[in-house]
């Protein structure tokens, strides 16, 4: 199970919101002593309640927002030494709350980096748990799994951004798929596929049905 040269799992503590990834750090990272076998990404859609019109079978499923993405991993910590790396586990489980935990300058849990090879998230630490496998014959621990999951963390100017990147109110360009027409796409981009004329323009279309998939069109601002 030993990584050998592998780059391990990293978390990095940072204080600063909105300086997460190049601040200076908080504290000492936390290196995993094993990188996970395996590690979940969850996604949620919210969707709000419709109070259904009287006699409705059912009601509609509203869009509200996507959630910030939570991340689970599950570290082992073996102090037995069998991998040829011995360490001590309780002083593991205490780096990994000193670099994850509440930092009393901010008055709250700190911000953090995730990074394992080409998995980089900026994030919270949301819950985390531990299950002691083998002890010493004094009690202490040799050996334990440490789950965590944590919660992504956008700082305000990066969620800004990408709102603004996608916002009609911006000229982007869309990439045409299979199937897709100019009506289909304005009204997907604008809500109103009347904006079909104003994309053709844009685009220097004279024939309001000559797109084909992989043709990159201008979305232009709304007027």
């Amino acid at each position: 199970m030993a990584d050998g040269f592998m780059a391990k799992l990293t978390i990095i503590p940072f204080e600063d919101s909105e300086n997460v990834q190049v601040g200076p750090p908080a504290g000492p990272p936390f290196i995993a002593q094993f990188n996970p076998e395996a590690f979940t990404i969850n996604n949620e859609i919210e969707l709000g309640p419709e109070e259904p019109a009287q006699g409705d079978d059912g009601e509609e499923a509203k869009f509200k927002s996507i959630k910030p993405r939570s991340f689970s991993f599950d570290f082992l910590l073996d102090g037995t030494g069998a991998s040829g790396m011995k360490i001590e586990v309780l002083a593991q489980l205490q780096l990994f709350k000193l670099t994850t935990g509440f930092s009393g300058k901010i008055h709250r849990p700190k911000f953090l980096l995730l990074n394992w090879g080409s998995f980089i998230a900026t994030c919270v630490l949301e819950s985390f748990s531990i299950n002691y496998k083998l002890f010493r014959p004094n009690g202490t621990p040799l050996r334990a799994v440490l789950s965590a999951s944590f919660r992504e963390h956008k700082p305000a100017p990066l969620r800004e951004l990408l709102k603004n990147l996608s916002s009609p109110d911006l000229t982007h360009l869309h990439e045409v798929v299979a199937g897709e027409h100019l009506a289909l796409i304005t009204y997907r981009i604008y809500k109103d596929p009347r904006y079909y004329f104003q994309v053709a323009e844009a685009n220097s279309l004279n024939n309001l049905r000559s797109i084909n998939r992989g043709q990159s069109l201008k979305l232009p601002p709304l007027r």
